[in-house]
């Protein structure tokens, strides 16, 4: 059956009244910086990931930073530029041949009273770098995210020379992304990144005005760079292996994944599904996804051979605990040190995590959650994921890493993490420029900033709720053959080793409110029926249990501005 990422945007819906306490805000938008020494650490294993934890001491998270950025007009021998106007008002950032549009800056801190001596790049008056647009849908977003990257001449920001300013723009709190890496900072056997809450400004000097001034971008979170300079600075190794997943099932996938000296060897495919970051030598990548599908090797022998446990599994239980399961195929990072067979995952992206998707669904029938969206179910689109859940033990052992976490992950400490935040994104947030922009009404801001600390606790509750569902699974295209239509799909499962049976329906519109051919109690997965007329139609199937649980597919159909799950389209003609 053709292999089809799944459609998904995480989460289950359940209805939460949970309001922000109020809070006395600055008129400088500064806080007191987060102590380190408030929050405890959990105990670090004898093997695993060790990283430079040291690296996190500089970080004042409850702190801003106050970056200039002053667009000149500079040729480049490397890239054409832009003006900045072109830059902020393109539609992806990108020329006709889709490049990144790149403009010189002088890039600059200060205070919010502007550059000041002491701080990054004062008196400067020549370009230290350069600005483009970052993310891939933010990018056609009217507030931008934005890459700066320093030149070689200008030393480093805070250890680092790409700085991503990111907007958040979706995340009205403008803090789920920063909360998320606070906490992977503590855990043991897993890294995190350095972030930085920003304010941004502005002065275009390639622009028309004879006279530019500084102009008020609102709050940015500064995140680190997963790159060599990154595994160098928190205690990893530079010249290990570092990918960025795209669109990586852990499929074999033979026509991309090849080695660097493979004539056939395509880079621009193989990125299409893992961005390299580190070592281009993909022996070890190629090695691991070869034991992976190779059903005659044990799961437990693969996990064993080329993945450290405790970081696997810390990172799942993570996920689903900060309720962050778009990362099924994206959104995290496979790192493997030069001198290990070993493979660690490093998370990426959290800012649509922490109940988004569920407050999102409660406004906007779009973004409407899917059985299969929670817990072990929204992984079982991965063959690794897929095959190391198909071992009962291995479920029984994220049980434990699900309890270990959420005894770590609590409502208290989370609520004291976000009180620090909360000066500094109530006060950019409430005012111009963010106002005009916000996804939503501003009086919104603290009801949903409420909402975020008492997460953990129900996504626990569904997690282990949707244990007892059967697992997702896709549905094929039906095929025309001697006067019949053939529908098929795939096997799902049960973890609880229950009997299945399988409901197909056929209807006219996606929500199958009037069915035209439904049948019952089918223990195989194809059925076919007679040639129907032409026209548009819509078919499902569900899994059941012999205890009634249920599943549909991981398809979906959208219509009207709503989601339909489960459901697929097909046309007579």
């Amino acid at each position: 059956m053709v292999r089809r990422k799944p459609y998904g945007w995480l989460l289950v819906a359940a209805a939460v009244a949970l309001t922000g306490c109020a809070r006395e805000i600055p008129s400088n938008g500064e806080a007191i910086p987060l102590s380190k020494k408030q929050l405890v650490q959990v105990q670090t294993p004898a093997e695993g990931l060790h990283e430079n934890k040291a690296v996190y001491e500089q970080d004042e998270d409850g702190s801003i930073a106050h970056l200039y950025v002053t667009v000149v007009n500079e040729e480049s021998s490397a890239f054409q530029t832009t003006t900045f106007s072109e830059l902020s008002r393109s539609l992806n950032g990108m020329d006709e041949k889709g490049d990144d549009l790149k403009a010189k800056i002088i890039f600059q801190e200060g205070t919010a009273d502007g550059p000041q001596s002491g701080y990054f790049g004062y008196g400067e008056s020549r370009a230290n770098g350069t600005i483009e647009i970052r993310g891939e849908s933010s990018r056609s977003s009217q507030q931008k995210s934005f890459k700066i990257r320093l030149l070689e001449t200008a030393g480093y920001w805070k250890e680092q020379r790409n700085i991503n300013l990111n907007k958040h723009r979706p995340d009205i709190t403008r803090v789920r992304q920063k909360l998320s890496f606070d906490y992977f900072e503590q855990m043991p056997n897993m890294t995190s990144l350095r972030t930085q809450f920003v304010h941004l400004m502005v002065k275009d000097m390639t622009g028309k005005d004879s006279n530019p001034k500084f102009v008020d971008y609102g709050l940015f979170t500064q995140i680190e760079q997963p790159n060599k300079i990154m595994l160098q600075a928190h205690g990893l190794d530079r010249n290990g292996n570092l990918y960025k997943a795209i669109n990586f099932e852990f499929h074999r996938d033979e026509d991309k994944i090849k080695l660097a000296n493979d004539p056939a060897y395509d880079k621009k495919a193989f990125e299409s599904v893992m961005e390299i970051k580190g070592s281009e030598n993909h022996e070890k990548l190629i090695s691991m996804l070869d034991d992976l599908k190779n059903q005659t090797l044990p799961i437990k022998e693969v996990l064993d051979k080329h993945f450290d446990r405790d970081n696997y599994f810390t990172w799942l239980a993570a996920n689903i605990l900060m309720g962050n399961a778009d990362t099924a195929a994206h959104n995290f990072y496979l790192y493997s040190p030069s001198d290990s067979d070993k493979w660690f995952f490093l998370p990426w992206d959290y800012d649509l995590s922490w109940g988004y998707f569920e407050e999102e669904a409660k406004r906007n029938d779009l973004y409407a959650i899917g059985k299969w969206e929670v817990g072990i179910s929204n992984y079982w689109v991965s063959d690794l994921h897929r095959r190391v859940f198909k071992d009962p033990e291995n479920v029984k052992v994220l049980n434990e890493k699900i309890e270990e976490l959420s005894s770590f992950i609590t409502k208290e400490k989370t609520k004291a993490m976000l009180d620090k935040y909360y000066p500094i994104a109530s006060h950019y947030v409430k005012r111009q420029p963010d106002l005009y922009h916000l996804p939503q009404e501003v009086a919104k801001f603290d009801y949903e900033y409420g909402v975020i600390a008492g997460e953990p606790e129900r996504n626990k509750a569904r997690y282990y709720e949707k244990q007892e569902n059967p697992m997702p699974f896709f549905m094929g295209d039906p095929e025309t053959e001697q006067g019949k239509v053939l529908f098929s799909w795939d096997h799902s499962y049960d973890l609880q080793g229950d009997d299945l049976t399988y409901d197909f329906a056929i209807g006219n519109d996606p929500t199958l409110s009037k069915i035209l051919i439904q049948v019952k109690g089918l223990t195989g997965t194809t059925y076919s029926v007679d040639k129907l007329a032409k026209g548009r139609y819509y078919w499902r199937v569900i899994a059941r249990d012999s205890k009634g649980n249920e599943q549909t597919s991981f398809d979906s159909v959208n219509s009207d501005d709503l989601r339909y799950h489960g459901v697929r389209e097909f046309v007579v003609k």
